[in-house]
């Protein structure tokens, strides 16, 4: 997409009412998740000073586990939550919209419940391959109970529908800070592993029901009555492409922690423990400028869909041209900024011991920030009903990074993962760049026709 200057960025920020309603959500957003993002690096830190590399290499593993099964059996409800219920919204179809939610819920429930199962079931196995201790193992089980309460996938679509990006904020905060006091606190009296897992776990299932409470608070709020009596019978002919678009980003959402979470388990496989923590610490770094990002990508995908849905073709490809131009100058400043202040930061952050792990988050930060540039381009494409192509997009590149990511670590240890991470980056934006742009023009002239 062709760059767009900075002036008219600006004009169109004081001009347009989206530009403002999503600058508006974002800047809520972002308030908690600076907040949280503070916070969940002094977790870290004194997760890591009071545990050690090694012991810290343990916990790493357990969570990144219990993570991956998580994402790989709960369905993104959120996602289709907000592309039909906004375009029910639209229609003033109130039974339909409730309809929708009583079917997602249905299915969040049935997939945290699955997940929270298979993980339990599965835990042996992986404590073969890593060669976990007993302890290990029990903790792994333990943790994987929170996936049973992991049904927040719809009450996050509503409250983003809603602009209730505020509720979010203050929510976000207080349960990092949860998290914090449930670190210091284990480290306080000397808790070891066991007292951090159960700290971690403790914070991911209120995270999980206070986001469903305020949901469903929310609905009632705005008058949306007897959601569990509305038949689901003919859901599919309501929202055609529902059951296809659900799957679609599923496994869109499964390839995405299959890079984010099981590249943690091929480094405990491969390497040390230590290794395990200077990765993670590496990867809870740039997760930091992820959860400063990240309000943008909450905020626009419900601007775009909303866009989409009301055939608003001009404004929709303009908030996608001036996100990519922000969200460019903003990655490429961070990365500058940790150049230069990154080793004071790790060593005051988790100690000497952690200073190895300065060039690992200086390459991850890089290829980072080329997927931060292009952050707006996977809602466009999810606002525009085409789930399917954004599964190809995340697939392709993953299918050829886990085996690239094994021989660079075999040829260059750490390092290696560094520059796997750099590989996937490029392969992804290649293929943004080879599709995007043509379909997109295809999908506006043939919406445009349309209209």
């Amino acid at each position: 997409m062709p760059r767009m200057p900075f002036t008219a960025f600006l004009t169109d920020f004081r001009t347009n009412p989206v530009f403002r309603r999503l600058f508006k959500n974002t800047g809520l957003l972002l308030s908690g998740d600076t907040v949280s993002a503070i916070l969940g690096v002094l977790t870290f830190a004194v997760s890591a000073r009071a545990l050690g590399t090694e012991v810290l290499g343990m916990l790493v593993l357990i969570d990144a586990y219990v993570r991956i099964i998580d994402r790989l059996v709960n369905f993104q409800s959120w996602q289709f939550m907000i592309k039909y219920g906004s375009e029910a919204l639209e229609r003033a179809d109130a039974s339909g919209f409730k309809a929708l939610i009583k079917f997602g819920v249905l299915v969040d429930g049935t997939t945290a419940l699955a997940g929270c199962l298979i993980a339990v079931l599965l835990v042996p196995l992986i404590a073969a391959w890593q060669s976990w201790t007993p302890e290990m193992t029990d903790l792994a089980r333990l943790y994987s109970l929170i996936i049973a309460f992991n049904i927040a996938g719809v009450p996050t679509g509503i409250l983003r529908i809603f602009d209730r990006f505020q509720l979010f904020s203050v929510q976000k905060s207080f349960c990092a800070s949860i998290k914090f006091l449930g670190a210091a606190g284990a480290w306080a009296a000397g808790a070891g592993l066991k007292g951090f897992v159960w700290a971690w776990m403790v914070t991911e299932i209120f995270d999980y029901l206070s986001l469903t409470f305020m949901a469903w608070r929310e609905l009632k709020r705005r008058g949306y009555h007897g959601i569990w009596k509305e038949p689901l019978r003919g859901i599919r002919v309501r929202y055609p492409g529902l059951w296809r678009f659900l799957t679609s980003t599923n496994l869109t959402g499964s390839v995405k922690v299959g890079f984010r979470e099981f590249d943690i388990l091929i480094v405990g496989w491969l390497l040390t423990l230590t290794d395990v923590s200077l990765y993670k610490l590496a990867k809870k770094l740039c997760a930091s400028l992820d959860r400063l990002t990240n309000p943008l990508y909450q905020s626009l995908y419900p601007e775009l869909a909303k866009s989409w849905a009301r055939r608003e073709i001009e404004n929709f490809k303009k908030i996608v041209r001036h996100m990519v131009f922000l969200m460019g100058g903003l990655s490429l400043a961070v990365w500058v900024l940790f150049l230069v202040m990154g080793r004071p930061v790790i060593e005051v952050m988790a100690g000497r011991e952690f200073l190895d792990a300065y060039f690992m988050t200086v390459i991850f930060l890089l290829g980072n920030g080329v997927a931060i540039t292009t952050l707006p381009l996977a809602p466009m494409i999810l606002a525009m009903g085409r789930a399917g192509l954004g599964f190809m997009i995340q697939f392709i590149p993953v299918l050829i990074y886990f085996p690239v990511l094994y021989a660079m670590i075999l040829a260059w240890g750490l390092a290696g993962a560094g520059y796997a991470f750099l590989v996937y980056q490029a392969l992804r934006v290649f293929l943004q760049a080879l599709f995007f742009e043509g379909i997109l023009r295809k999908e506006i002239k043939s919406q445009a026709s349309q209209a």
